[in-house]
């Protein structure tokens, strides 16, 4: 037993039953033994602790405080023949196509009360005895009761194989909480959380359902990510297939367009003599001079637009020069520097070309 948890339940002589300090006479008077090692007891009701079972002897018993609360808890259950029985809510999941987990679940009842036809402790089933045996209705009820140890694998699935309902109450919050009949009262009858079914008959079939429903929509999610990977994969071969038609342009040398000579001076001019005009051209002359420059190297307008728009806004012009935009753009056009220079001439952009009109 912990030291600082004091023994709070004996076992009467007389009845056998469990009791509590303030049930029997002061000292070995109670007539008590210890639940876990058998032997005399007294009860200590002093006013510096609160009451207690001691033994009488030096050693104290160390598993008497554990089995003192396991045993009560039984028997409380056993003198009300009520048990507070765990929600079932049955949850099914799995991993679709696209990486998302995809959950069905269903509340097949809440927690509740219900009451006992019968309730007996210590009673053989097959190759398993409980710690509560209860019935209800023609149909019994598995109860197992845990303080400090956790419900072993093994003796859990052989209340699983009895194919009856069963279920666990966790007691382990008076390791560290000195237990009283009254805490131990709430905790088997008021606290729905800390109890959880072990088998019921009912799950199986539930969970069934449960899986169709996840299976039909498996499969929809499945359709759908196929679908969406043949687009995907369209796409990317459209992308591809455009950027093979334009590779060819790259390769042209600028001396095979006709370019006027100013273009190409300008286009040398250190980076500091090249600045565009202080206003913005109107699109009465950008928009001929685009709508020239895409017919002259045979570009599809839609794709010159998409690139030139997104750089031709004054702020943007603002953040950039002539020649550096021009090296952007013929990079993305596959077009010579030399024409994308025209273009900025014609459409009315630089400072220079526009001395030239």
């Amino acid at each position: 037993m912990t030291a600082a948890l004091l023994l709070p339940f004996a076992q009467r002589l007389s009845d056998g039953l469990l009791v509590t300090p303030e049930e029997v006479p002061r000292g070995l008077a109670c007539k008590c033994i210890c639940p876990g090692c058998e032997n005399p007891v007294q009860a200590r009701q002093g006013t510096e602790k609160v009451w207690h079972f001691a033994h009488t002897k030096a050693d104290a018993c160390a598993s008497a405080y554990e089995i003192s609360v396991h045993e009560l808890a039984k028997q409380l259950i056993r003198e009300r023949k009520e048990l507070l029985l765990p929600a079932l809510e049955v949850v099914v999941s799995a991993r679709g196509e696209n990486g998302k987990t995809l959950i069905e679940q269903e509340m097949v009842f809440a927690s509740k009360i219900v009451r006992l036809d019968d309730c007996k402790v210590g009673r053989r089933l097959d190759e398993i005895t409980p710690d509560l045996c209860g019935s209800r209705k023609g149909r019994q009820i598995l109860v197992e009761v845990t303080v400090f140890h956790r419900l072993m694998p093994e003796k859990r699935q052989r209340l699983i194989d009895t194919g009856l309902a069963s279920f666990e109450i966790d007691l382990s919050v008076f390791k560290n909480q000195q237990a009283s009949r009254a805490l131990v009262e709430e905790a088997v009858f008021r606290k729905p959380a800390n109890r959880r079914w072990i088998y019921h008959p009912k799950k199986t079939d539930v969970e069934a359902a449960l899986r169709g429903r996840l299976e039909k929509r498996l499969e929809e999610s499945r359709i759908a990510w196929e679908q969406s990977e043949v687009k995907r994969k369209a796409k990317e071969a459209e992308g591809s297939k455009n950027r093979e038609a334009l590779a060819p342009r790259r390769d042209i040398i600028p001396n095979q367009f006709k370019i006027h000579s100013t273009i190409r001076e300008t286009a040398s001019r250190p980076v500091a003599e090249i600045g565009w005009k202080a206003s913005f051209p109107a699109p009465e002359r950008w928009q001929p001079a685009r709508k020239a420059f895409c017919t002259r190297l045979e570009l599809p307008e839609p794709r010159v637009d998409d690139v030139m728009s997104n750089m031709t806004k004054r702020s943007h012009l603002a953040s950039t020069n002539p020649v550096e935009l021009s090296k952007q753009w013929s990079e993305a056009l596959g077009v010579s520097t030399d024409e994308i220079f025209r273009y900025f001439r014609e459409a009315g952009y630089t400072q220079d070309y526009d001395a030239d009109q």
